[in-house]
C-alpha cells in the first residue's frame, strides 16, 4: 500500500482522499468482520472474551471533565476533555470522547465494530483507543487527542496568505511524508482485515510536529455535510466513494484507497 504514494500525493493537493457480499468467491473483509463482531455477543466465551475487553479498557467516568463540544457524529456528541489519572505519571490528559447515544440498532452495531477496530489496532499513524466507559448511558469511547485537527484544515490553511495564520506552504517533501503516513496507517488497517470506508483528508488527524493519524471522528458528518448526500437510507462521501461501493455496497480494504 505504500506503493501507492504517489497516488496518495495527488489526493492530498486537492485536500482530500477518496473515501459486498463477495470478492473472488468469498465473505469481503466487511462482512468477515461483522459475523466477528456479531460473535462477540453470543455464547459463554464470547461474552467472557467481551468483558474481559471492556475490563481491560475500562475508565472511570468520573475522571472525564468535559471541556467543549466539538460536535455531533452518527452516534452522538463528541467533545474535548481531561481524563484523570488515564496515562501513569501525568495528571490529566486531553482527549476526545466519543458518545453513544443513538438507539439505532445498526449504528450500535457500527459503533461496536469501530470501538473493536480501535481497540485492536496500534501504529504511530492510527489514533488510538485510550478508554471506554460502558458502566451506564450513553457509553463514552475515549481517544487519544491530536492538537492541530484534521489534515483537510491544515493543508487550507497551509496555502493561506492570511498574515494572522502565520502559516507556511508545505514543501513537496513535506507533502510527500504526509501521504505516506496516510498510507501507513491505512496499510495496518488493511493487514488487520478493517474496513474504513470514509478514507479522507478531514477524517485524518495531524500533531503539532506533522504526525498524521487515521481516524474516523465522525465529526466529519457535521461540520462537512456539503461532503455527504442522503443515499439509501444513509449519509455518505458519494463524491469519493469507488464504483463498486456505490452500486453494489460492496466495501473492502481496496475500495478504502
Amino acid at each position: 500500500m505504500v506503493a501507492r504514494v504517489s497516488g496518495l500525493i495527488v489526493t492530498l493537493l486537492s485536500s482530500s482522499f477518496p473515501g459486498g457480499p463477495l470478492q473472488n468467491g468469498q465473505p469481503s473483509a466487511e462482512i468477515q468482520e461483522e459475523v466477528a463482531l456479531t460473535s462477540l455477543g453470543s455464547g459463554p466465551a464470547a461474552t467472557n472474551k467481551r468483558h474481559s475487553t471492556s475490563d481491560k479498557m475500562h475508565f472511570p467516568r468520573s475522571s472525564l471533565q468535559p471541556i467543549t463540544t466539538l460536535g455531533k457524529s452518527e452516534f452522538g456528541e463528541v467533545f474535548l476533555a481531561k481524563a484523570q489519572g488515564l496515562e501513569e505519571g501525568v495528571a490529566e490528559t486531553l482527549v476526545l470522547v466519543k458518545s453513544l447515544q443513538s438507539k439505532d440498532e445498526q449504528q450500535q452495531l457500527d459503533f461496536r465494530r469501530e470501538l473493536e477496530m480501535f481497540g485492536k489496532l496500534n501504529h504511530a499513524n492510527v489514533v488510538r483507543l485510550l478508554g471506554l466507559c460502558r458502566e451506564a448511558e450513553p457509553h463514552y469511547m475515549v481517544l487519544e487527542y491530536v492538537d492541530l485537527g484534521d489534515l483537510k484544515q491544515f493543508l487550507r490553511i497551509s496555502k493561506s496568505k492570511d498574515e494572522k495564520l502565520k502559516s507556511q506552504p508545505l514543501s513537496t517533501k513535506q507533502k510527500v511524508a504526509l501521504c505516506t503516513q496516510v498510507a501507513l496507517g491505512m496499510e495496518h488497517l488493511s493487514n488487520n482485515r478493517f474496513v474504513h470506508k470514509d478514507l479522507a483528508a478531514r477524517n485524518c488527524l495531524v500533531s503539532a510536529q506533522r504526525q498524521v493519524k487515521v481516524s474516523a471522528l465522525g465529526l466529519s458528518k457535521d461540520v462537512y455535510n456539503s461532503e455527504y448526500y442522503h443515499f439509501r437510507q444513509a449519509w455518505v462521501p458519494l463524491r469519493w466513494m469507488s464504483p463498486e461501493a456505490i452500486l453494489e455496497g460492496d466495501f473492502s480494504t481496496k475500495s478504502d484507497v
